[in-house]
């Protein structure tokens, strides 16, 4: 019950992000452009946060399928 609640979960917050991930890189205009002294984080750089939000969430997505693997094989 609790791995299924626990898979349900992380398919929502992969759906979410699919989406976040579309609005975002198909309107760069929401964007704001800030400095962090000299600096300058525009949409460029933006979108390569989008991508590697994206690779974390999809990595952490897979890694849910192996950790019940992995305690499982600890354990015996």
């Amino acid at each position: 019950m609790k791995k299924t609640v626990f898979r349900i979960v992380s398919i929502v917050m992969l759906f979410v992000a699919c989406i976040f991930l579309v609005v975002a890189l198909s309107h760069p205009e929401l964007g704001r452009v800030f400095y962090i002294g000299e600096l300058k984080i525009g949409s460029e750089i933006w979108r390569a946060f989008y991508v590697l939000y994206a690779l974390v969430m999809v990595g952490l997505f897979v890694a849910s399928f192996f950790v019940d693997k992995a305690k499982a094989e600890k354990n015996d």
